[in-house]
């Protein structure tokens, strides 16, 4: 049909189908541009702004959490109005970023998350009103309860800005999923037209060749280039007012439609790899995470499988960096885990992977060369590299915070059989370094798994042991020696395990320390022995000894009343015992808790005085109401001339210093007369009696009595 129409009519149809598949294409292009910018829109509008919007509420929920905690422990009029001033901005902060999210756009399960966070947000608001809106006496009073319930209202709070924080994740993941798609699409539709078109050209060329053979091969050139992807391409005739310049300029619509199109499919795929990156790497270091870590231990030991290579495992954790969140704040831990990922990257001189699996732990793969005692060797070299890199300070604003690392190392393929057990190897040999002492590095060894899973079920039974209650608080009599009379008791842990019986308390009350569990324990002991004494002689007082962990948190004078309050045991009462050890840490918050303790009317110890480092400073820098000199050297006073002459030395200067002293370990007549001579008032030891369980204290009691009775008769 179309070979009787003239040449002009055949040129008008082709050019008008070569029209249409243009003008299909710059539709099919525009509509996928508007289609990516729409999603790029919803990414960066909801996604990106509400992932910002709930990290910002999680760290308002922080802050008004130490906010409670602050107003909790004021005393002052000046402090309680700013703690609730902290507390109400911080509060309005929150409800802005809530209802910043309540207006964005939501799927069904951000909605339900949503509103459970909601819900326990305001839960947490009424109780905090009703809380705060106490007198200052009667919240103090019932700061504890309140503390309980806030824990577990901030803790379901965190949870719920998680799942939310996950969901929110999910969404975005989802979106660059369809922009993929929707470029993807758009690709394919867009050289479908570019088919077409290029097939009715090559026919217009055939039938016309007389008439449009130049013009159309010039364009038909400059589009090839363009498929090819030059940006740069000229189109030809484009300057002409006949058909074939409609169709050049045609092509020129086309051709910015197509860098738009390329330009935003490029966008999708470079947001796609940076979400996968995301999803590989720790946010914070940038290093490598735990997923990645086993990809690259399986690759290193399918490369080393023939047996011509090997490589080790070095498993990190850092020493004392628990105290740098606690003391520093988060924010202060962040840095100090950036400096630090820098100093291990420094210390390592090849690619060797390196990965943060953890809070404070690293793992590095390291290829080795040469077999035996060489394998050990290349380990050993970084192991010392890193030990130096990490032994430096670090600078954390005015301050700066010393933190060490442990390092257990595992060798491939001696020490495991695939990438779990290799790297449970190296995490029991960094467990051995850091029983060695800290600051070092050991090797695997095959007694090492022994050694865990003792340790694992003693953790076992004392975690249960704490939770049942089993660990009984037993009593040692404290003796005025000029009298003979009995003042107090100290309060000492004892423990015997069904299968295992007595366990020394040498051994559980570290671990009771490693598993986090001594704030329960002692105010469990604390609560216990109080009841018990409450039953004895007014005069008589409780001591008890506190674990350094206890003077680095700031709760601990409130848990501490807490427990006073709820038996009706008076502050007058109770004195506790801390060591030297315990105020190495952190002088400054432990001098505030002890002048806190102190105010109450709970009096401070400084127990095994003589065997620290800093005792003069210690005794000039917090009031002490009394000082106790270590057992070691009142029980070798009669055979150690040495340890006589410091004991006596402690004497002089505790009374210089107008401060009583007990004695520890006071087992013969000879030395309890030696220290009553040189002023000693306290005695304490098997002389006069072992630690006893609350059911016999007051039949010794009441014996004590009958014997000093008959002595004075006598």
């Amino acid at each position: 049909m179309l070979a009787s129409l003239s040449i002009r009519t055949r040129l008008a149809f082709y050019h008008s189908l070569t029209v249409a598949l243009l003008l299909g294409v710059c539709a099919v292009a525009l509509l996928g541009v508007v289609s990516l910018n729409r999603l790029t829109d919803s990414l960066d509008q909801k996604w990106v702004a509400g992932t910002r919007m709930l990290g910002e509420a999680a760290d308002l929920i922080s802050k008004i959490r130490a906010d409670d905690l602050q107003l909790a422990l004021a005393s002052g009029e000046a402090e309680i109005a700013a703690a609730l001033a902290n507390t109400a901005r911080h509060e309005r902060e929150l409800a802005a970023q809530r209802s910043a999210y309540a207006e964005l756009p939501k799927t069904v399960e951000e909605k339900g998350l949503f509103e459970a966070f909601g819900r326990l947000a305001d839960s947490w608001e009424a109780e905090h009103r009703a809380w705060s809106a106490l007198p200052a006496d009667a919240r103090k009073a019932a700061s504890a309860a309140f503390q309980g319930k806030a824990s577990s209202l901030y803790l379901q709070a965190d949870q719920a800005i998680v799942a939310l924080i996950d969901a929110n994740t999910r969404g975005a993941s989802a979106a660059g999923e369809r922009a993929r798609v929707i470029a993807g699409r758009s690709a394919l539709i867009f050289w479908l037209f570019i088919g077409a078109a290029l097939v009715l050209e090559g026919t217009l060329f055939m039938v016309i060749r007389s008439q449009i053979t130049r013009p159309l091969a010039s364009i038909t050139e400059a589009l090839s280039a363009l498929a090819g992807g030059d940006r740069d391409v000229a189109m030809p005739e484009s300057r002409r007012h006949d058909e074939i310049g409609k169709l050049a300029q045609a092509f020129e619509v086309f051709r910015a439609a197509a860098f738009t199109l390329e330009d935003a499919h490029r966008a999708a795929e470079a947001s796609q790899l940076r979400a996968q990156a995301l999803a590989r790497h720790d946010m914070l270091t940038g290093l490598a995470n735990r997923r990645v870590l086993f990809d690259e231990l399986n690759k290193a030991i399918a490369r080393t499988a023939d047996g011509s290579a090997s490589f080790a495992v070095l498993l990190l954790d850092l020493d004392q960096f628990k105290p740098v969140n606690d003391i520093y704040g988060h924010s202060a831990g962040d840095m100090v885990l950036v400096e630090i990922t820098t100093r291990l990257k420094g210390a390592l001189l090849t690619d060797d992977t390196l990965a943060r699996i953890g809070g404070d732990e690293f793992v590095i793969i390291l290829d080795l060369q040469g077999n035996g005692e060489k394998l050990r060797e290349e380990a050993i070299l970084l192991a010392e590299r890193i030990l130096k890199a990490i032994s430096d300070p670090v600078v954390v604003g005015e301050s700066q915070v010393e933190v060490g690392v442990s390092i257990g190392i595992a060798l491939w393929p001696g020490d495991g059989n695939d990438a779990e057990t290799i790297l449970h190897a190296a995490d029991m040999a960094m467990y051995r370094a850091k029983a060695a002492g800290r600051g070092t590095f050991r090797f695997y060894e095959a007694d090492m798994d022994a050694e865990l899973q003792a340790r694992t079920r003693l953790e076992s039974a004392v975690r249960q042991a704490v939770t049942d209650g089993a660990i009984e608080p037993y009593y040692q009599p404290l003796i005025e020696i000029a009298t003979g009379r009995v003042i107090g008791f100290e309060i000492l842990a004892r423990w015997t395990d069904v299968e295992n019986g007595p366990i020394s308390p040498d051994t559980f009350i570290p671990t009771i320390e490693h598993l986090g569990l001594m704030s329960r324990f002692t105010t469990d002991m604390l609560r216990r022995a109080c009841i018990a004494a409450r039953r004895w002689p007014n005069h008589l007082t409780l001591s008890l000894n506190v674990s350094p962990s206890e003077l680095r948190d700031a709760l601990f004078p409130t848990r501490l009343l807490a427990v006073l309050s709820e038996t009706g045991f008076s502050p007058r009462r109770l004195e506790i015992e801390i060591t030297e050890s315990a105020l190495l840490a952190d002088l400054d918050t432990a001098r505030d808790i002890l002048l806190t303790l102190r105010s109450i009317g709970i009096k401070v110890a400084l127990d095994d005085f003589g065997t620290g480092y800093s005792s003069l400073c210690h005794l000039r820098e917090l009031s002490l109401d009394r000082i106790k000199i270590d057992r070691s050297f009142v029980q070798s006073m009669n055979e150690d001339p040495e340890s006589a002459k410091i004991v006596h030395a402690i004497l002089g200067l505790a009374k210089s210093l107008h401060l009583p002293t007990t004695a520890e370990g006071v087992e013969d007549t000879d030395v309890m007369a030696g220290l009553g001579g040189a002023g000693c008032e306290i005695g304490q030891g098997y002389l006069f009696g072992k630690a006893i369980p609350a059911d016999m204290v007051m039949n010794w009691i009441e014996d004590q009595t009958e014997q000093q009775g008959a002595a004075k008769i006598a």
